[in-house]
């Protein structure tokens, strides 16, 4: 594609050229064969994936400026999995209720925790709950009300969403009040670094929450980019918006940094981005260390969003069915023990995994320890570095012939 025209059209869009191109590319990449078959030139189709990928782009911006999200440039430094927090409560009550007496179940009741349904076996239920939520404590029903789970043949319940809070401080009337709580009640929480795209004040740390749908989706990580989100009023938390916060990698924003991700002599992490965000305490030397950073920081204060950083290397690479890969990742040191970590790669990210075996990874993570007692680390963000290129292996099909 020609530069000086995507430079031209991305100054009227009011986008970086980078992200008008892979826009342009994206597009080019799917629609191209269509246009192609349709008689159209390769320059005919250049501009007509440009054109989309302007419409595409002003749309994004337009619906950007009635969101109140802002644009911010940086990078995603931890992308953890996204909690399931509705299915984690529901399974968790589940299990005390059915281990309970019909005391210990009507307290839960009494107390506004959940509300219960019997079975009549007829086709209708009697409702079980604290008389404020209903104007009375039992009552015949003729249908479950969503989220309602079976707990056995003669029994469902909910978790009950508030129970403490009839209306809102605004006193509007308070829907989740004696109500349902959703099972798929989903949330990601994950860490930018970065500020708001022309802002030259200093990089921050913010911490990315998404919920529902938008928590499906898993950003990769030390990838610079331009992101939208909706801060809230100190600016150190912002929230993803549905269709309108679009990760958009862009090169010319790795400017910003001052440093690489990491910085490492061969055996020690000795700076780079990541140690600056989570701090040389932090830093561990190898996987083998994971035990004593274990030992050293469980149970204190912040231990549930404590996250390290350590080098490792990588010793397989695995594609998955469905797309993706699975990187088994070792300590670099030869004579470590200790067992290798898993980064599971989603399809999306495909192109981040352009190198072969021997390649050194950075991983942010956390430390946890089975029941069995041994050490293991979740990978909730990586960087590659050091890499080495992959093989191109010849199809060796016809070689007989």
């Amino acid at each position: 594609m020609d530069n000086s025209m995507i430079e031209n059209i991305a100054k009227k869009v009011n986008v970086s050229a980078d992200i008008m191109r892979q826009k342009a590319q994206a597009i080019l990449a799917e629609q191209g064969g269509a246009w192609k078959n349709a008689g159209k030139s390769d320059d005919d189709c250049n501009v007509l994936a440009l054109r989309v990928a302007a419409r595409q782009l002003t749309t994004e911006q337009a619906a950007l400026s009635r969101s109140g999200a802002v644009t911010y440039e940086g990078m995603f430094v931890s992308v953890p999995r996204s909690k399931e927090w509705g299915k984690i409560l529901y399974n968790k009550m589940a299990n005390q209720l059915r281990v309970a007496s019909e005391d210990v179940r009507q307290n839960f009741v009494d107390n506004g925790s959940v509300v219960l349904f019997e079975d009549n076996h007829d086709g209708s239920f009697t409702r079980h709950s604290k008389e404020e939520y209903f104007g009375n404590e039992t009552a015949e029903v003729s249908e479950l009300p969503r989220h309602t789970q079976k707990l056995d043949e003669n029994t469902h319940f909910y978790v009950v969403w508030d129970k403490n809070n009839k209306t809102f401080p605004s006193g509007d009337t308070n829907f989740k009040y004696g109500r349902a709580r959703p099972q798929d009640e989903r949330e990601r929480t994950m860490l930018f670094l970065g500020r708001p795209t022309g802002d030259n004040s200093d990089l921050k740390v913010i911490t990315v929450k998404a919920t529902q749908a938008a928590a499906d989706v898993q950003y990769p990580t030390f990838v610079p980019c331009t992101f939208a989100m909706r801060p809230n009023a100190s600016g150190t938390v912002a929230y993803v918006k549905p269709k309108v916060s679009v990760f958009n990698a862009s090169q010319s924003v790795a400017s910003i940094f001052d440093a690489a991700p990491v910085e490492y002599d061969g055996k020690l992490i000795t700076g780079g981005v990541a140690q600056m965000v989570f701090g040389l305490e932090n830093t561990i030397t190898g996987l083998d260390q994971l035990g004593s950073y274990y030992d050293t920081f469980n149970g204190k204060d912040g231990w549930w969003d404590r996250s390290l950083i350590v080098v490792g290397e990588v010793i397989h690479i695995d594609p998955r069915d469905n797309g993706g890969y699975v990187l088994m990742v070792s300590d670099v040191d030869i004579m470590s023990s200790a067992e290798g970590v898993e980064i599971y790669v989603p399809s999306e990210q495909d192109d981040k995994v352009d190198f072969a075996v021997g390649t050194k990874v950075l991983m942010v993570g956390q430390a946890w320890r089975t029941k069995e007692g041994d050490d293991r680390m979740s990978v909730n963000g990586w960087y590659a570095f050091d890499t080495i290129a992959p093989v191109n292996v010849e199809d060796d099909a016809g070689w007989d012939e």
